[in-house]
């Protein structure tokens, strides 16, 4: 299974670990709610397996993978750049807003997390 596919195929755990992370990271005095947390993560992890998808040859790859890649166009950017206008539009501090697009990357700090990464392996 592919990282795309395990996405998608494990988006409903991966939105709750993704709002339970962030919230679990977040500054003490953050405004973040669960509901608040989940309502664009569905959007920006499809977004990501989308992207995935796209055909690259080999040096797209390799730009790619070294955070090269420049593509201000791109559904995930726009889908990324909107969510965080949102938040801070709505008053979130930076270090929330930082938080919660770390949060997939963080260490797996949930429950739900480490079942999905064991059932990966």
């Amino acid at each position: 299974m592919d990282l795309a596919d395990f996405i998608e195929a494990n988006i409903q755990a991966l939105v709750g670990d993704w709002a339970e992370c962030a919230l679990a990271i977040s500054q003490v005095d953050s405004q973040f709610t669960e509901s608040q947390l989940r309502n664009s993560a569905l959007d920006i992890l499809t977004a990501i397996a989308v992207d995935m998808r796209e055909p690259q040859n080999a040096a797209q790859q390799q730009t790619k993978s070294r955070g090269e890649k420049h593509a201000p166009h791109s559904r995930f950017n726009a889908v990324a750049r909107l969510h965080a206008e949102d938040r801070l539009s709505h008053a979130f501090g930076i270090n929330d807003v930082v938080a919660e697009f770390r949060a997939p990357c963080a260490p797996r700090c949930c429950a739900a997390g480490r079942r999905l990464h064991r059932s990966a392996l």
